[in-house]
């Protein structure tokens, strides 16, 4: 019967040292989630991050801020030329970035300006984008960010 318990233990622990190997950090995770759900969700390097005449992304300026390449067809004043950089986060509060991304509008009550659209992720994903941009090295210090 100790044998029996003895390779029972075995196992188990085996079973819970494999599952803790195969298992990321609980922020390894959420950044993982962040950087999907920034790339491949909300797409905002397609408005955030600089793009050379093909239309590629231009290496090492991801999320860096961008002018937009396209204009409404109808004039609209409050029409956002520029899209700032996210790399980083400088200069945002994270209560207010989560608060955006989740109701459309910050904890003061500020709406994103046209054609940044009002994204409603779960705080949890907002969150998670949070942790992704503060990940990505924010623009030099001299660069405007919209090149």
């Amino acid at each position: 019967m100790r044998k029996i318990l003895v390779a029972g233990a075995c196992v188990i622990a085996l079973l819970v040292l494999a599952w803790g190997v195969d298992k990321k950090t609980g922020s390894d995770a959420k950044l993982d989630r962040g950087k999907y759900l920034v790339e491949n969700v909300g797409l905002c390097g397609d408005c955030h991050s600089p793009h050379d005449q093909k239309g590629e992304p231009i290496a090492g300026q991801k999320l860096q801020g961008a002018v937009l390449p396209f204009e409404p067809k109808v004039p609209m004043p409050v029409w956002a030329g520029k899209a700032p950089a996210l790399a980083g986060l400088a200069g945002l509060n994270d209560a207010d970035v989560v608060s955006l991304l989740s109701t459309g509008s910050t904890t003061k009550g500020i709406r994103p300006r046209p054609p940044m659209p009002s994204y409603r992720f779960t705080k949890m994903d907002a969150e998670a984008i949070v942790v992704y941009l503060k990940s990505v090295a924010p623009p030099e210090k001299g660069t405007k960010g919209d090149k």
